[in-house]
């Protein structure tokens, strides 16, 4: 009797934990160029790319943006995207993204490990 009462939460009924997503910064990221050890140096950038000739590209994405990063566990990571930039050995393959999380710790990562939510604050 009781189960025709009792309605269990489908995976599409139970909602997503809330997101404080912060104002995206006003400084501390890289844009419109590829990132310099100065850069690396100051908390501007997560990684930099070159050699004694050569740097790589920077990838036309807004910057800084929202974003969200699969980890290795395939756990979903709210991030902010402050790096974007061509492989310097592939530059037609994915993009090297450099991510802040919202508490502030660095990640390099693939293109394809990273969904771009755009300059917007997500709701």
């Amino acid at each position: 009797m009781i189960g025709k009462w009792f309605k269990r939460g489908t995976p599409n009924s139970l909602s997503q934990p809330h997101i404080s997503w912060p104002n995206l910064p006003k400084h501390g990221f890289i844009t419109g160029r590829s990132a310099d050890v100065s850069d690396l140096d100051q908390g501007h950038a997560v990684f930099v790319q070159q050699t004694d000739a050569v740097s790589a590209e920077p990838y036309p994405i807004a910057i800084p943006q929202y974003a969200f990063w699969k980890d290795e566990t395939g756990s979903t990571v709210p991030v902010i995207v402050v790096q974007a930039e061509h492989h310097i050995v592939a530059p037609e393959g994915e993009p090297i993204l450099g991510l802040r999380t919202l508490d502030g710790e660095n990640i390099v990562a693939s293109g394809v490990e990273v969904e771009l939510l755009g300059p917007d604050r997500p709701i």
